[in-house]
This record gives structure tokens, sequence and C-alpha cells, in this order.
């Protein structure tokens, strides 16, 4: 046991001494916040709106048309006038003139460069209301207001369990769902390659050769796994914490900035061809989301996310290290670590099947089997992980580490100093 823990030691000690370590625990929370700002930052710092000629043959919307944020609307009577000055302009708004009473086509012509789609997305919404206000008016002799108040009507469905109460928020738990068993992937095999390349730097310095002279190979082996999962786990947890903190005082610095982004999502989201005045009297989206995450316990699925990375760790990188003693080029590793890790990958890609089923008899056996439990349990945890199961799943992966790491002792000692 203590030559054990000396390989653990050794292991962990000659990660954290290197400085790319650190300086990757630094420098992934400071560009995942930045990511994560830099949308607001856009958003508040605008251009100005985009200047838009419009020329109306049709004299529907001549006058009608609002200057929004994303664009003002300047009316000129030709379209050759418009294109005297279409150098000083976004682009040109023209409406032809047809023999039919309802306009079918409207044309945005540009000469350089071609109008943002937010700018036609606005340009779009309005001409499609102010038509159908034209429609009910001229056609049908009814007021906008009274059709409006029709079509803005809103229902909610709700589904809650029986006896507690509690919705269910299906649609936030799936993204969550996807989103732990994506990380889980990335993680196990990003961090698996450090195995492989600890394994394969050993073989051409020939260090395994004094070290298998002492220490029992399957001592080698689990020390060798144990020791960069724990500077794996150490660098994940530290991850989360800074990137956590730097978003809170990015936050902090600019909540103005933040505040006015939030507010301005809904005029963003509903703009677009089929925005009506239903979005503006229907509930707000943003409502559901805070709700479906505070309705899942985030401190234990990051617990349980990283419980569950440890024990993954422990199987798939006593597979690696396997592996990388077995081969002869590094240039095959990248190839083998996939072929490793494609038992995650095919349960990532089974997701859309096992969300119509959190608690069916597929996710329940892929939660089972050691080499697709670590994914399958990340999309079965925000729905709800019967303690069970959790804990079979746990006990069979580490009995499976344990006999992969007894089978491949013998191997991966002969590889390593012959």
């Amino acid at each position: 046991m203590r030559k054990l823990f000396l390989v653990i030691v050794r292991e962990c000690r000659i990660r954290l001494r290197k400085p790319a370590f650190w300086v990757l625990t630094l420098l992934v929370p400071a560009i995942l916040a930045c990511l994560y700002a830099l949308p607001v930052f856009t958003t508040g710092h605008s251009v100005g709106p985009a200047s838009v000629l419009v020329v109306d043959q049709t004299g529907l919307f001549q006058g009608h048309l609002r200057s929004t944020d994303e664009v003002a609307f300047r009316s000129l009577p030709t379209l050759e006038e418009a294109q005297q000055q279409a150098d000083k302009a976004t682009a040109i708004l023209y409406i032809p003139l047809r023999q039919t009473t309802i306009p079918r086509d409207a044309f945005l012509l540009y000469q350089a460069d071609e109008p943002p789609l937010a700018v036609q997305s606005a340009v779009d919404a309005q001409l499609q209301t102010l038509l159908r206000n034209a429609i009910l008016e001229d056609v049908y002799h009814l007021e906008p207001s009274v059709y409006h108040s029709v079509e803005a009507t809103h229902i909610r469905l709700h589904t809650q369990d029986a006896v507690s109460g509690r919705e269910s928020f299906v649609v936030v738990k799936n993204v969550v769902a996807i989103a732990l068993a994506a990380l889980m992937l990335i993680a196990l095999t990003l961090f698996g390659i450090q195995v492989m390349r600890a394994v394969q730097e050993e073989r051409q310095n020939r260090v395994a050769e004094v070290i298998a002279s002492s220490v029992k190979p399957v001592q080698l082996l689990g020390g060798k796994v144990a020791g960069i999962a724990l500077t794996a786990t150490l660098q994940l947890g530290l991850w989360i914490a800074l990137t956590g903190c730097a978003i809170w005082a990015i936050q902090s610095c600019n909540s103005d900035l933040f505040d006015a982004a939030s507010a301005s999502q809904l005029s963003l989201a509903s703009k677009g061809a089929a925005a009506t005045a239903q979005y503006e009297a229907g509930a707000n989206p943003v409502t559901p989301v805070m709700q479906g995450l505070a309705a899942i316990h985030l401190p234990l699925v990051a617990l349980a996310f990283l419980l569950s990375f440890l024990l993954g760790y422990m199987l798939y990188g006593a597979l690696l290290a396997t592996v990388a003693a077995r081969l002869d080029s590094d240039a095959d590793s990248v190839g083998w670590t996939l072929v490793t890790v494609s038992p995650l990958a095919a349960t990532v890609m089974l997701a859309p099947l096992l969300l119509r089923a959190p608690a069916g008899a597929l996710a329940a056996w892929l939660t089972l089997i050691p080499f697709t439990a670590p994914a399958a349990a990340m999309l079965r945890l925000p729905f709800g992980l019967p303690v069970w199961q959790a804990v079979a799943a746990a006990v069979i992966i580490i009995v499976s580490a344990t006999a992969i790491s007894l089978l491949a002792a013998r191997v991966y000692r002969r590889r390593l100093v012959r």
C-alpha cells in the first residue's frame, strides 16, 4: 500500500510541478468567462441603427414603417433617387407596384455589404405586420386590435407530479442532461490522453524500468491512473470554481450592462417574420428556464458529475494505459483513444432515444454497463437516478476497473521494461 501511495504522489507531483497545468487551470476559466460576457458587451456597445431608404410604389407602407434600434427608415419618391444616395445607406427597401391589390414581393437592395440578419428580420417583421393590418381593415373590415387580442392568447401546459405537484420542466432537463453527457465524454477523452502520454513518455526515457523493478505491476498501473485522476479532478474542480467566480466578478462590475442585456433578450427574440402581438402578451420564456434550473439540485449534480468522472476515469484510465503500453508509435494514440471511448460516444449519440424514457429498460441497462455508465448516468441525472442503480453502477465500475488492472498488469510491466 505504501508503494502504491508513493506512485500516486509521484504522478501528482509531476503534473502539479508543470507550469502548463497551472496556466491551463487559470486560462480556461478566464476564456469561458470572456465567452460568456462577450455577447453582452457587444450588444451593449451597438454601432447604431442601419439606414434603409424606402421606395414604396404601392403607398401601402408609406409613413407606417417605424424606426427602431436596429433600423432607421427614410422614404424617397423614386428608385433612381434612392440609388443615387445608396452609398450613404445600408440598403434600399423597394416595394414595386403590382396589378393585384395585395403586394407579393419586396426587395432589400444593397451594393457593397449584405445587410445584417437583424436588419433583414426587423424590416421583414414590420412589412408582415403592416400588410396583415391592411388586409384586416380593407378586406375583412376588422380592427387590427380586435384580431390581435384573439391572436395573442397564450396557454402554458404544465406537466406536474400528481402527488407532490412538482413541475417536470422536461425541456430544461433534456438540455442539462445532454450537456452533462457531452462534458463527461470530452473530459474523459482529454484527460485519458494524459494517461497514454505518461505511459509513452516513460517508455521512451526508460524511467519505468527503475520503477517496475521495485513496484508490483498492479501498483504501478493503479498508482499512475489514480495520480492522474486526482490531478484531473482537482483541475476540473478549479475550473468550475474559478469560472463561477470570474462570471460573478464580471457581472458585479457591469451590473447595469447585464441587466440591460437581460431585458433586451425578449425584444431580440421577437424579431423575425413570425413576430406578432402574441409574443408581447405571452408569458416570459426566461421564467420557465430559470424555474427549471432551480428545480434541479445543481450542487448535487456537480458532485455527482465529479464522482462519475472519477469512477469513469479509473476504468478508462486503466484501458488507455494498457493500450498505450502496447502501442509502438505515438501517432496511433489518438485513433486508439477514440476507439476506446467509443462506448461513451455511442451513448451520447443515443441521447434522443434515452431521453424519451429516462427510466426505461434501455437507460437502466446502459447505466449498469461499466463502459457506458458514466454517460448514461449523466443523461438520467436531471430526471432522477434511482439510488440502487447509482450504487450498483459504481460497484460494477470499481470491480471492472480492478479486474482490468489485474489482467493488464503483467502485460503493462512487460511492455514497459521490454
